[in-house]
């Protein structure tokens, strides 16, 4: 009888291995170079990232409210004192036209009115703008400072948890504290030779 359309010899696919750690794939168990192998690139560690908007800027309120608090206060005590010093200055100059005793003196009253409402809207907005740049560029700089505070704090809260040593500590790129990731990697891998021996 003949064989039914597509039905022909079978063929014997050979098994697909995967390849072998530290080798690339397609290379036959060629070995990766040590910098490839141990170095996990940017890119990926940079993948488990949030997008910068998405991300959580307020993660040690305790320290970062109230320096955002102090600058915004700063920012609006400056703002009231220009304010203040700007009515004083007004108030002078609407007292002097009044003593010279002018034809036109009510225009000219006018006219500094006018003018020092306009002034006080203007004050008004930059205000509001100066508060919103000082306090979003705060919490922003404070981030830098308080985010290592937090990575710190748990590093050695796994310690307790586990009393083992721990992996080595490290800060996101651009974190203020830098110097010292080394410094306490250096003290427990002192420790843990002494610990060996």
């Amino acid at each position: 009888m003949d064989k039914p359309p597509g039905v022909g010899p079978k063929t014997q696919s050979r098994p697909t291995v995967p390849p072998r750690p530290g080798t690339k794939p397609g290379t036959k168990g060629r070995p990766m170079p040590a910098s490839q192998a141990a170095a996990p690139s940017k890119a990926s560690a940079d993948a488990g990232r949030p997008v910068w908007y998405k991300r959580k800027y307020l993660v040690y309120p305790k320290f970062q409210m109230p320096l955002i608090i102090l600058n915004s206060m700063v920012t609006i005590f400056l703002f009231s004192l220009v304010a203040y010093l700007v009515i004083r200055s007004h108030l002078y100059l609407e007292q002097l036209v009044k003593q010279t005793r002018l034809p036109a003196q009510n225009l000219f009253i006018q006219l500094l009115t006018e003018q020092l409402r306009s002034l006080l809207i203007y004050m008004a907005i930059a205000l509001v703008i100066g508060v919103s740049s000082t306090a979003t560029l705060t919490l922003l700089l404070s981030h830098k400072m308080a985010g290592p505070m937090i990575r710190l704090k748990n590093f050695f809260a796994n310690i307790t948890k586990s009393s083992e040593f721990p992996e080595q500590l490290k800060f996101r790129e651009g974190d203020f504290f830098q110097e010292l990731p080394p410094t306490v990697n250096g003290a427990f891998n002192a420790l843990k030779k002494k610990w060996q021996r």
